[in-house]
């Protein structure tokens, strides 16, 4: 190597060496994320920790969890709102997603966040107190669970003396907390874009009330700046609740991803 190249070498920045990956919520948008993390399989990028919030947290434990997401398109595919949850009088929610933990168990053997291949953290609040709550510990079913927990919507979780709703309440792109778990480089997937043209008018109470809190979410997206990549899956105009829907997000999932490989892959030092 010449004296040029070496110089070269020492003075320009070194590769990152842990990747963390940020999943957003979105409902039943998080199939966007299984696309991505094909894409990211495929060519060899494999993030050193994962945080998920909602939706993201359901994609984001099961991969760390081991889970191909090829395997997790056919489960999505096959998954409905009976198996995930009834409904109920109205109380503190209409629907009470305690099957959810069931259906997480019985896909990951009743794994704990300890047991992860992968370091993963799910995020919460507790809408007593407004603090962000992040689970690292415990069984990864209820930490997901208390994530996913839409407010107005979802029944909250009770944990002792905390009320814990959907993270994305307070931060639905958490980078700071990949980057307190350790990440120098961090790939964000945000399924909430904003609509280039307008969307379909909510044809129901759950459509209405799910638009309405995921365009307060969009606006207090605060950290999706310090991402270093961010990843927006053009899925503005579909549905947060119709399962029906899984391959077309998967694969707006991978266009997306895509388009952002060669930067990525130039970020962290890989070969093309």
């Amino acid at each position: 190597m010449h004296l040029l190249d070496l110089l070269q070498k020492k003075l320009s920045p070194a590769a990152p060496r842990r990747v963390g990956l940020v999943l957003s919520g979105g409902a039943v948008r998080g199939a966007a994320h299984l696309g991505v993390l094909q894409v990211f399989e495929e060519v060899g990028i494999r993030p050193d920790l994962v945080v998920g919030v909602s939706a993201g947290s359901v994609v984001g434990g099961l991969y760390c969890a081991g889970l191909s997401p090829f395997e997790l398109q056919k489960v999505a595919k096959e998954m409905n709102w009976n198996r995930l949850g009834r409904l109920t009088r109205p109380g503190l929610g209409f629907f009470d997603i305690s099957r959810m933990e069931q259906v997480i168990d019985e896909l990951t053997g009743g794994l704990t966040f300890e047991e992860l291949k992968i370091p993963f953290a799910a995020v919460a609040v507790d809408i007593i107190t407004g603090d962000l709550v992040t689970f690292r510990q415990g069984p990864l079913a209820r930490g997901i669970r208390a994530s996913c927990s839409l407010p107005g919507i979802f029944s909250p979780m009770v944990d002792g003396g905390r009320l814990l709703v959907d993270g994305g309440v307070l931060n639905n792109l958490p980078v700071g907390v990949a980057r307190n778990m350790g990440a120098d480089y961090t790939i964000a997937v945000d399924l909430l874009p904003p609509p280039i043209d307008s969307v379909d008018r909510p044809q129901n109470i759950f459509e209405m009330w799910s638009l309405s809190i995921y365009t307060i979410m969009r606006a207090r997206y605060i950290e999706a700046q310090i991402a270093d990549v961010l990843i927006q899956p053009d899925i503005a105009h579909t549905s947060f609740i119709d399962f029906g829907q899984t391959d077309l997000l998967v694969q707006k999932g991978r266009e997306a991803a895509l388009a952002q490989v060669p930067r990525i892959k130039s970020d962290l030092g890989m070969t093309t």
